[in-house]
């Protein structure tokens, strides 16, 4: 399962936003898909109100010569969506095929830097959860903790159905609340050009992406996008960094 919102999709498996269940230990409201629920402030522009929220832009363009620090991500509904339904696919044939991924919370953090003469530099840490919801019925010989441990040793085998997973936690008293802590880092550098809202990276070792963006206000906005069936475009996702 690939990460469809990382910050040019050069990072690890499982990034997304999606709601759900309050996840093992807490309780109360989860960031939601990028729409109306996700409304962080990425901080204030120069000159014209706050910020856009995450997932709330279209591709505008800009001046991209700074340097960026990542203070969000988010994804839009239909992108958690298709993850789950990876999620549900990569966990047909185990032992728990009813295992559910309910809720997403991605993190970005680190740095991106374009200089005047047209070369960038991409520091990436891409953190965050994921909760999974492990039905009785998968749980006859387990309790959470023992689960908590099966998982544990996945993640350690490198077979657990979120590659990036470092760490997991089960909590419950008939099905059990995993949360799988997920972190993983992304290092480049080479040029770069702009061409209207599209940037197109060349990286070091000849790989070359073509990404949509935006810089409104003190925020650059990294987007996924897709066409929808009228023509429109849509927000898969958003990589949110403030310029230093």
């Amino acid at each position: 399962m690939t990460a469809r919102g990382a910050l040019l999709v050069l990072v690890v498996a499982g990034c997304g936003g999606g709601g759900g269940a309050a996840p093992p230990g807490e309780s109360g409201q989860r960031r939601g898909d990028g729409g109306s629920d996700a409304t962080s402030d990425v901080g204030a522009p120069s000159g014209d109100g706050a910020a856009p929220t995450c997932g709330n832009v279209q591709p505008c363009g800009g001046d991209v010569v700074g340097n960026w620090t990542f203070v969000e991500e988010c994804e839009s509904a239909t992108s958690v969506a298709t993850i789950q339904a990876d999620f549900a696919r990569s966990v047909d044939d185990t032992w728990c095929a009813l295992a559910q991924l309910i809720g997403i919370e991605p993190q970005a953090s680190g740095s991106l830097q374009f200089d005047a003469a047209g070369h960038y530099a991409l520091e990436l840490i891409y953190s965050g959860t994921f909760d999974i919801e492990y039905p009785v019925s998968c749980l006859v010989a387990f309790d959470c903790d023992d689960l908590t441990a099966e998982l544990q040793s996945e993640i350690d085998a490198g077979v657990f159905p979120v590659p990036s997973a470092s760490s997991v936690s089960c909590v419950g008293t008939s099905s059990c609340l995993c949360r799988a802590a997920v972190s993983a880092e992304q290092s480049q550098s080479g040029t770069y050009s702009v061409a209207g809202s599209v940037m197109t990276l060349i990286s070091t070792n000849g790989a070359v992406l073509n990404k949509s963006y935006c810089i409104a206000g003190n925020a650059f906005h990294v987007l996924a996008t897709s066409t929808g069936t009228s023509g429109q475009t849509s927000i898969d996702s958003d990589v949110v960094a403030v310029k230093q």
